[in-house]
């Protein structure tokens, strides 16, 4: 439970000054979808459009009554902003009303997840990522949730495979930012639309099946850049570590403008990191 002073109300994050701005009380869609909305909106607005909105230290003595304060809970509104920009987002749930396929899935996570976080040891402490940084709630990221509510014809998929287009701001993103929407930089940077902002390191089928982690990352706008990498499960940790300590994704190839999606390693996705 947070202490009260660690508490941020609404009023003092740029985005409650999105949410004020364009909250429609009538709008037709519910509040979790018009929630969403707001997510696509703040991306489409970019670094400049995100930085007109201020970072308020004095909130405002009243609100528009139709407006929410709740769409972040307590816990996502004390470290929005704060936390690594590097989101771990499973997708690969299973098929859709298949339980076998659904119980599958999970043993293959559970183990993608062991090698990952905790070097494959059971009692091992997970070193790699945040908690908040990790979203895994098939409510959210399953079949029929408000990420791929058409399964079928989600463009981001194929056959429960990321696809990771160039350009496209993955329906994963932006349910994940719909907890922390304030993750982006906001320092000056050099070059933005090729400028790594985030990295998503996503848990689809094929990392699950195969150990092949998929590594985007995405410009300030959200949409991905041409380089993508898969990487094995042994491997991902430094993969984080190399992002985290300034390395961005790109400088694995010698041509990050093209559309190319690279096995840093060859063997197994399931190979431990001692074998070359």
């Amino acid at each position: 439970m947070l202490d009260e002073a660690d508490m941020i109300p609404f009023g003092l994050l740029p985005f409650d000054y999105h949410v004020m701005a364009k909250w429609d009380p009538n709008s037709p869609l519910s509040k979790k979808q018009q929630h969403r909305v707001l997510i696509e909106s703040w991306l489409r607005l970019g670094k400049h459009g995100r930085n007109e909105y201020p970072a308020g230290e004095d909130p405002p003595d009243e609100f528009p009554p139709h407006v929410p304060h709740d769409l972040m809970a307590e816990e996502e509104r004390a470290v929005d902003g704060q936390i690594s920009r590097v989101f771990w987002i499973r997708t690969w749930y299973g098929q859709k009303d298949n339980k076998a396929s659904h119980d599958a899935a999970n043993a293959a996570y559970s183990r993608l997840r062991l090698i990952v976080m905790q070097d494959g040891d059971p009692n091992g402490i997970n070193s790699c990522l945040e908690e908040e940084c990790i979203f895994e709630n098939k409510e959210e990221f399953g079949p029929g949730s408000i990420t791929t509510l058409e399964e079928d014809t989600n463009p981001d998929f194929e056959e429960g495979i990321a696809c990771g287009t160039p350009g496209s701001i993955p329906s994963y993103l932006i349910t994940a930012l719909m907890h922390y929407p304030d993750t982006f930089e906001d320092e000056p940077l050099p070059d933005l639309e090729k400028w790594q902002d985030l990295m998503i390191v996503v848990a689809d089928r094929k990392a699950c099946e195969e150990g092949w982690v998929l590594f985007l990352a995405v410009n300030h706008h959200g949409k991905i850049l041409p380089f993508r990498a898969r990487e094995r499960a042994s491997w991902t940790e430094q993969i984080i570590a190399n992002y985290l300590d300034g390395q961005k994704l790109d400088e694995n190839t010698v041509d990050p403008d093209k559309d190319m999606e690279v096995y840093l390693h060859g063997g197994s996705g399931w190979d431990p990191d001692s074998v070359p």
